[in-house]
């Protein structure tokens, strides 16, 4: 009787690990989506996983640095003054910086509501703005740095 509960253990032990290291789709959360023409094109997604943001696609054309398997946010911050209210998540890949944004004012009886992304490389900064279609969730994240 102890050999076969012993044999059942081993045997369920492995299909419990490969349960446990298979990340399920659900599991991830988009919080940051970006797609932009102008001035040139490109398309960034963030999803978190276990409190970790991380850069899942990233692409633009004369980005020079290669993606490493996983790029992981460096922090979050968020900014608020009467009326203005900016919410922003950096990632750092090599010596380049990358810096997604959701920025929403209604000063002077405008209501604007803006999602930006802005690249430094090499002491060059380039920035977009997103179309209507992107979105985010930048507001729902706790602030933090790394």
């Amino acid at each position: 009787m102890i050999k076969n509960k012993l044999f059942s253990v081993l045997l369920t032990l492995p299909l419990l690990c490969i349960n446990a290291c298979q990340a399920n789709p659900s599991d991830f959360v988009v919080i940051f989506k970006c797609h932009s023409d102008t001035p040139t094109k490109i398309s960034v997604v963030v999803k978190e996983h276990k409190g970790l943001f991380e850069l899942e696609q990233f692409s633009h054309f004369q980005f020079k640095h290669s993606m490493p398997e996983k790029v992981i946010a460096i922090g979050k911050f968020s900014y608020n003054r009467p009326l203005v209210t900016e919410h922003s998540m950096e990632f750092k890949v090599g010596e380049n910086k990358l810096t997604l944004s959701d920025y929403h004012s209604e000063e002077l009886g405008m209501n604007i509501k803006e999602k930006s992304v802005t690249l430094v490389q090499g002491g060059k900064k380039e920035y977009w703005l997103c179309d209507d279609l992107s979105s985010s969730q930048l507001p729902s994240v706790d602030d933090f740095k790394k």
